[in-house]
């Protein structure tokens, strides 16, 4: 359509007579012959901001350069419209990167594990992978192959590096005794010691949780290669064993740090709509969309308490709207290999609008609708970081961690703790659902983790009770007079 077909539309009768009009470079006049279309469809009077960024969006080539358009066309025909087009433009993300989505699963591209590399740190504790012995070399470019050991399958990659990190230290620890670097028992119990004096100099001690993984790579490895003798193997199965025992015996970390701060469910609920509140009196973008994203994390991640691994929400993939509902169904990559069923949670109301907050941004709530049309056919992280960039897959743990106090593995306890307290063994049951956990040793875990909490506070209460009934009924007036009195001769 050329400039005279364009001028001679009704809808712009009105403007015929502006100075200028004719001097507006075609592309801008298109634009705005766009606009009155749209605001004759949908009936709009006042355009908002939100409008207008809304509106641009329909042009997927390049909404920016849409409202480019239309702001050289309205500073001739209607300038003052030129504030809300200006704030439209900093509803738009800048750009929007076409990669791959943190969390796909892609083919994985042959590596080595044992690659040398001339800028690697030096290494105090351990030494690098191309040092370790070349039979280990060999065995751990096998597994990244995926191909059957001896005694084992393939370990899964991320295994493998664990597998191949510990041997590095196990190594090293050979090397200062003056030891070949193999799986005997005796160089097994060398790097053991000497590991158990390292955590011994931590802020909380040995963890038998870590002492049991180092054991478990080893006999893995052990398994896989196998060639080591029949009594080393055994020697690191009854070590496996003792650590273990160990384990059970010890409060994971993450109890900890949950009663150092003192988070519950209910309290991240209450910190998550905080966030929310402040974000919508926070006049920096940039804050209030970190304020925003951080929101909306600690909301719906401590109800759905998801693995680091698993906590990208893609929509329209794994973040589905069905029925007037948020749907997260998604499959956990930890328990993929035994329960190939995926973890289906519909969201409610309470907790969906978590999913909306993001989605919603600072447009208007009338176009939540279309937003969510708009969010399911475009494939994209629900939480990404400013200008619509891809985060990477630590950005999520890292906004809870910051804004929560304790890291994203504590989600998990967390729900376990407050649901066991209140509801028991079915809360248990329940929460081990949601947290597509399937293992009876997980429920035991928590448990018995309930019974002692409850054990603690029932031991509390009788011996404040039988104080409070053996103390006389105006000892403590009395104290508290005296007290007084010491204060005032003061």
């Amino acid at each position: 359509m050329n400039r005279l077909q364009l001028l001679n539309k009704p809808a712009w009768a009105h403007f015929l007579n502006i100075e200028g009009l004719h001097d507006i470079p075609l592309p801008a006049l298109v634009a705005a012959d766009q606009l009155w279309d749209v605001v004759r469809k949908t009936g709009t009077v006042q355009p908002t901001p939100s409008d207008y960024a809304l509106w641009s969006r329909s042009e997927p080539d390049d909404p920016t350069a849409w409202l480019e358009h239309l702001r050289t066309a309205f500073s001739v025909i209607l300038p003052c419209e030129l504030p809300n087009i200006c704030d439209a433009m900093r509803l738009l993300p800048t750009s929007i990167p076409q990669g791959a989505v943190p969390g796909d699963v892609k083919p994985a591209a042959p590596w080595d594990p044992c690659l040398y590399r001339a800028d690697a740190r030096a290494r105090k504790v351990s030494v690098h992978p191309w040092k370790l012995p070349d039979n280990w070399q060999r065995v751990l470019r096998r597994g990244v192959q995926g191909l059957p050991g001896e005694k084992a399958a393939a370990p899964a990659p991320d295994i493998l590096l664990r597998m191949r990190d510990k041997l590095c230290q196990l190594t090293w620890s050979a090397q200062q005794a003056g030891f070949d670097s193999d799986l005997s028992a005796e160089v097994v119990d060398r790097y053991l010691t000497d590991l158990e004096a390292r955590l011994r100099l931590r802020t909380h001690g040995i963890r038998w949780a870590t002492m049991r993984a180092t054991v478990e790579e080893l006999h893995r490895f052990a398994r896989y290669i196998g060639t080591v003798p029949d009594a080393d193997v055994t020697y690191l199965s009854k070590r496996l064993s003792r650590y273990s025992c160990y384990e059970k015996g010890q409060d994971a970390l993450k109890f900890h740090a949950l009663l150092e701060t003192g988070n519950t469910t209910l309290s991240l609920q209450d910190k998550a709509d905080a966030l929310l509140l402040r974000a919508v009196s926070e006049k920096n973008t940039i804050r209030r969309h970190r304020l925003r994203n951080a929101g909306a994390i600690l909301g719906l991640y401590s109800i759905v308490p998801l693995r680091n691994a698993d906590a990208t929400l893609v929509l329209g993939e794994t973040l589905l709207w069905e029925n007037e509902k948020w749907v997260i169904d998604t499959e956990i990559n930890k328990t993929r290999q035994y329960n190939t069923e995926h973890l289906v949670v519909p969201l409610e109301p309470e907790f969906g609008r978590y999913v909306d907050t993001v989605l919603q941004g600072d447009y208007d709530a009338r176009h939540l609708p279309e937003l969510r049309m708009r969010a399911m056919q475009s494939r994209d992280p629900l939480f990404v970081r400013e200008c619509g960039k891809h985060a990477s897959a630590t950005y999520i743990p890292h906004l809870f961690k910051t804004f929560a106090g304790t890291s994203f593995t504590t989600t998990r306890t967390m729900l376990h703790t407050d649901q066991a307290i209140s509801r028991g063994e079915v809360g248990t049951r329940d929460t081990m659902a949601v947290a597509h956990q399937t293992s009876p040793e997980t429920a035991k875990k928590y448990q018995a983790k309930r019974v002692r909490q409850v054990a603690i506070t029932r031991v509390q209460d009788t011996a404040a009770a039988r104080r409070a009934a053996l103390m006389p009924p105006d000892l403590l007036e009395a104290l508290r007079k005296l007290s007084t009195d010491e204060e005032t001769k003061e």
